[in-house]
């Protein structure tokens, strides 16, 4: 490839990400047939003008790290989230003790959760919180900062509370996995929490619609045979939903 000039390869560096999801600078400096050094100082740049993410050891495309409104994300997928959350309801012990994560598929499964009663429900997430406040279940929420990005309770208060905790089932959500080896989320803090929850739990399910198999995000917070089942739709990518059956359980609906 003939050399560029900064502001081309720059350009094109953003195409690649569009693109690809995620690159590693090696990749980038190969495909581009220029050091490292000089990878880094145009990440840099278009890090600082906010076109793409940086990660570790290279960059991710901006598109693949935009959490969108919980609401417009619950009308995403409508139809899935619901047989998703119906298909969780069925793991659920009778008087059992879940955890809630933060998430449109898992506040899908609190509106299923609403009309019923007799449940224990704990949750950092301010959208279950509201959805769940009038039910007939026992309502505990993790208290600490709010992030109104991902509109949910972060920080150490909230990880030293749920590690005092022990659940039946955690029910997880993902900003998407393409690029992990494990369920992934936007937010180191959220990241931590989910941690915590799997730790917590004698079950973690993660629950997500087909989508986020093709996204990538900043930070895996587990590994998938730390996960037990993985609720998804019908739309899950075949090979994809073979690889992980190898490491837990997918269930598609």
């Amino acid at each position: 490839m003939a050399r560029l000039n900064a502001q081309t390869r720059q350009e094109q560096i953003i195409e690649l990400l569009n693109n690809n999801g995620s690159m590693k600078a090696t990749e980038l400096a190969d495909y581009f047939s220029v050091s490292r050094e000089t990878i880094r100082r145009d990440l840099n740049t278009l890090s600082e003008n906010g076109s793409i993410k940086k990660g570790f050891g290279g960059a991710i495309a901006v598109n693949d790290f935009t959490t969108l409104p919980i609401d417009s994300r619950l009308l995403d997928e409508h139809d899935a989230k619901k047989r998703i959350a119906k298909k969780a309801l069925s793991f659920i012990p009778e008087h059992g003790f879940i955890y809630l994560d933060t998430g449109s598929t898992t506040l899908s499964l609190a509106l299923e959760l609403k009309n019923l009663s007799g449940y224990t429900i704990i949750t950092n997430s301010i959208p279950v919180l509201t959805t769940l406040i009038d039910s007939k279940n026992h309502l505990i929420f993790l208290g600490g900062e709010c992030s109104s990005e991902i509109m949910c309770s972060v920080g150490v208060q909230v990880v030293e509370l749920l590690k005092t905790l022990r659940v039946d089932i955690a029910f997880l959500g993902s900003a998407g996995f393409e690029q992990h080896h494990g369920p992934a989320t936007n937010a180191f803090t959220d990241g931590q929490i989910k941690s915590c929850a799997i730790s917590c739990a004698q079950t973690s399910i993660v629950l997500c619609d087909s989508r986020k198999a093709k996204y990538s995000s900043f930070q895996q917070y587990a590994s998938w045979n730390k996960i037990d089942h993985l609720i998804s739709d019908t739309d899950f990518p075949e090979e994809f939903a073979d690889q992980l059956q190898k490491f837990t359980d997918v269930i598609l609906v």
